[in-house]
């Protein structure tokens, strides 16, 4: 029958497991009942310097000599002092502390024997003693650890309890090769006064016949034997006496041992702290549920008790009693420690009752759906035992260590669902993660990194054929894109390309492909090797990409990973659109080649490469009822999705670094997530685009950004390196940049030259379609420097003709918001002013008669027009101002004209 016994609850004991740690770390050190330890603590002196510990006579063992005997006092007041009561007790241990090994080899032939004495003093020889006892004979022994190191004795020593303890070492066969070095413990000095507490002797190696050491009795005697702290008898070396148990046993405290990993809700290890330390224990542990009723464990009868975490708190405290006690009879129950349960959901609910926090643990034992929780589960680990667990899109799981899947259970990520996770931990066992792309096309390749270990990509995309699921070789000096990876499970954040399954349509608005990806899902630090230009070998080559992805099941932070990884990579990342058919117009080896103008561009500055205009803008030439991509790259990196990056143009071959800091909660809804983030330093941006009239464009973003300089920048500018019918961009340090990071502060007279290419002749249109900060209060304008005109582009697109060519002085933006007063060719302009003041146009002459002034708006629609002037000078205040460009033509009294071009 289980025993059972009551043991009410005390206030302020120990009720949680943190307050056990706690008492657990400050009580550590303190002597225990039934073993006491005599050292500096003892109030018998302080520590020797490492030099005398090292001495021949401070250490037991003696191995660089060929013979050798110690002796050392120990005083019963010590013993008294450290809580051994003065009533006889039996020994049956020693150990001395360790700081230093000696040689490798085992040590041999020892005998250990204690006496008692009633002096205070040891002698200055090795006489016999009266009663001493041999306790412990070694025929071998090899110390391999610091600390102490405990002798069993064979025959146990029964001490009076008020004697005076002398124990001898000695070494029983001289040895015919001494070894090397001697063990070197810790020691104790006497502070003060003329105690011999220590006599040692050793034998020197020489041809004279040896004895061995415990035959030794004098110095100078026929071996050659010599003596050692003479000098410096006050030290000895620390000692600690194990008594055997005597049924007074100190209870002490039950306590969840240091090493217990409380986050991951695994099995915790038990002891008890101040508790008995005599040998010739017994033990059985008990268990409770409410503190008060505790009953006996079975078979758990150790010292120390392994426990598994249960779905509620449970108390533990451990009866001790000595060997020749009866079960029920001497028993001795320690204090209770309490074991924090796990939070663990059956189905239907909490077993803690409250929701779980991120500082606890967390068992998933029934089917869980993130919808009837909130859309967030937060815990310190989770562990799914069993059930259907599915996380809706958008809704997060975020833990604080690991994931840990049951075999038998069912765990779903759907799309734009994430995990996030902050330690670096390997989670175990298996998940589905769900993830939708955008609509594509037959033809259309979805840019693909894998955020679990594991998965195949033919499994992932089933339908499509293998040899249209590809990876870019980026390891090689020529690099190209490979098939054969389709049954290779993808490695941990490289990216793939994989083309929409057999049966999607050819044409129109594309499918949405959807994919599972199965498997453990990664965590912590990932690596990838990569490829950047070395200066020394490749003076002539080109820019080495790396196609790389986001490696977790949690959308990435684009900004903290350029950051991390600036001394191997380019500061600036291409994510792929698809936003165009495949074509015979586009430039490659192939029939049909893609556009590379379907990369979008992101780095710190901000983005470009967005399709704009309305969601269901036609862009496609080649297919005009295919709906745009819309979407534009952000800060945040969807789980999934992968990307192309420059190699560093000084790094060659190295390795980029994912960890998880860079990862975020939330932010994970689409592959171009959209940019209306909060931004962490001040962005003041303007966005253009230069537009075709059949379709073909261009964008490129300048922003004045804190951290940028108006050089050229890591991380801020990014160097336009695609090929396109259209290009338009802005320079730094003679680089052509599709973004361009510039410093603070701004100022409304920076002019910013507007490069311009294209194969194409024809219409064209500039745009400014987007602009942030500063730029939402700040008119901004490009003066076409062909055609001699200034447009408000906030006012609406700005339209041109050009041919085919590269033009990159035709275009500057500027951000005056003052007059502009451009004279023509006429030389009777040099005598005429036309300016606006006070909301006023004014015209005035300073030798001439004004006889017709007439203002038109770009249109040529007339606002003003004074026919019959007769004046130097005119004010005009009926024209309504709209921030416009108007052209003002002057005529004198000789007929000559002048024209002006004016903001108003």
């Amino acid at each position: 029958m289980k025993s059972k016994i009551i043991f009410p609850s005390i206030k302020n004991t120990l009720n949680s497991l943190f307050i056990a740690l706690l008492l657990f770390s400050s009580l550590a050190g303190v002597a225990q009942h039934g073993q006491y330890v005599l050292d500096h603590t003892s109030n018998v002196g302080q520590y020797t310097t490492a030099a005398e510990s090292k001495d021949k006579g401070l250490t037991p063992f003696v191995l660089d000599r060929k013979a050798a005997r110690s002796r050392y006092l120990y005083l019963a007041s010590e013993l008294h002092m450290e809580g051994a009561s003065a009533t006889p007790r039996v020994i049956s241990s020693l150990a001395f502390n360790v700081i230093e090994l000696g040689s490798n080899e085992a040590l041999t032939d020892y005998n250990i024997s204690i006496a008692q004495t009633l002096n205070n003093n040891l002698a200055n020889n090795m006489n016999p003693i009266p009663g001493s006892v041999l306790v412990k004979s070694i025929a071998v022994l090899k110390i391999t650890e610091l600390g102490w190191f405990e002798i069993e004795f064979d025959t146990p020593f029964a001490w009076n309890g008020t004697s005076n303890l002398i124990v001898e070492v000695c070494k029983t066969n001289a040895d015919v090769i001494p070894l090397p070095k001697n063990v070197t413990v810790a020691t104790t000095t006497q502070s003060s006064g003329t105690f011999f507490r220590s006599w040692a002797l050793v034998n020197n190696i020489n041809a004279n016949p040896s004895p061995n050491g415990c035959e030794m009795i004098a110095a100078n005697n026929p071996f050659n034997v010599a003596n050692y702290l003479t000098t410096n008898r006050r030290a000895r070396p620390n000692i600690r006496f194990t008594f055997k148990c005597n049924g007074n046993t100190s209870p002490g405290q039950a306590s969840v041992k240091l090493n217990n990993n409380y986050c991951l809700g695994e099995s915790v290890e038990l002891d008890v702290i101040n508790g008995e330390r005599s040998s010739g224990l017994d033990y059985q542990w008990l268990s409770s549920d409410n503190n008060i009723d505790f009953y006996d464990m079975p078979g758990e009868y150790n010292a120390e008790l392994v426990v598994e975490r249960k779905e509620i708190d449970y108390y533990y405290l451990r009866a001790t009693g000595c060997s020749d006690d009866t079960p029920d009879n001497g028993r001795i129950f320690s204090q209770p420690v309490k074991v924090i349960g796990v939070n663990t959901w059956n189905g239907t609910n909490w077993s803690m009752v409250n929701s779980p926090i991120l500082a606890e643990p967390v068992r998933i034992d029934g089917d869980f759906d993130s919808a009837l929780h909130g859309g967030v589960l937060e815990a310190c680990s989770v562990e799914v035992l069993s059930g259907n667990v599915i996380f809706r899109s958008e809704h997060t799981l975020k833990i604080k260590d690991k994931l840990k899947v049951a075999a038998t259970a069912n765990v779903v990520f759907e799309n734009n669902a994430s995990l996030v996770q902050e330690n670096n931990v390997a989670n175990e066992g298996q998940i589905k993660y769900r993830r939708n792309s955008q609509p594509v096309r037959l033809l259309d390749y979805t840019y693909w990194s894998s955020p679990v270990s594991g998965q195949t990509p033919n499994a992932f995309s089933v339908g499509t054929p293998n040899n249209r699921i590809y990876h870019w070789n980026h390891l090689v000096s020529v690099q190209n894109w490979n098939s054969g990876v389709h049954n290779i499970p993808m490695i941990a954040g490289k990216g793939y390309i994989i083309r929409a399954p057999n049966g999607y349509p050819n044409s129109g608005s594309g499918q949405v492909f959807s994919g599972e990806f199965a498997g453990v899902p990664h965590n912590g630090d990932i690596t990838l090797a990569t490829q950047g230009k070395n200066p020394s070998i490749d003076l002539l080559a080109p820019v080495y990409w790396n196609l790389i992805g986001n490696p977790y099941p949690s959308a990435l932070d684009a900004d903290a990973f350029l950051i991390s990884n600036s001394s191997r990579i380019d500061g600036t990342i291409k994510f792929w659109t698809h936003n165009s058919a495949p074509s015979g117009i586009y430039p490659g080896n192939q029939a049909l080649n893609y556009n590379s103008n379907d990369y979008a561009t992101y780095n710190l500055t901000g983005y470009v490469g967005g399709v704009t205009g309305p969601a269901g803008s036609i862009t496609d030439p080649n297919d005009p009822g295919y709906v745009a991509n819309t979407t534009v790259p952000g800060r945040y990196i969807a789980a999934g999705q992968s990307f192309m990056v420059a190699g560093g143009p000084t790094s060659g071959e190295g390795t980029v670094k994912f960890s998880n800091s860079m990862r975020v909660v939330g932010e994970n809804k689409t592959f171009f997530k959209n940019a209306n983030v909060i931004e962490t330093i001040e962005k003041n941006r303007i966005w253009l685009e230069m537009r075709h009239e059949e379709g073909a464009f261009k964008q490129t973003l300048v922003g004045y950004v804190e951290g940028a300089t108006n050089g050229l920048d890591w991380g801020f500018d990014g160097k336009m390196l695609e090929t396109s019918p259209v290009l338009i961009y802005t320079k730094a340090e003679e680089q052509n940049l599709i973004i361009q990071g510039k410093g603070l502060p701004f100022s409304d007279t920076d002019s910013i030259p507007l490069g311009f290419s294209t194969t194409l002749a024809g219409n064209f249109d500039l745009n400014l379609y987007q602009f942030d900060g500063l730029f939402t209060n700040q008119v901004v304008f490009v003066e076409d420097t062909y055609t001699n005109t200034i447009h408000d582009l906030k006012e609406g697109i700005f339209s041109f003709q050009s041919v085919a060519g590269v033009f990159d002085d035709r275009f500057i933006i500027r951000f005056a918001n003052e007059t502009l007063s451009i004279p023509s060719v006429d030389s009777n302009s040099e005598t005429i002013l036309c300016y606006v003041k006070n909301q006023i146009i004014n015209v005035k002459t300073t030798n001439q008669t004004l006889k017709k002034v007439v203002v038109s708006d770009v249109s040529g629609r007339i606002v003003f027009q004074n026919n019959t002037l007769n004046a130097a000078s005119l004010a005009i205040e009926t024209i309504a101002q709209q921030n416009q460009l108007l052209l003002v033509q002057v005529t004198n009294e000789d007929g000559l004209k002048s024209t002006f071009k004016i903001i108003y």
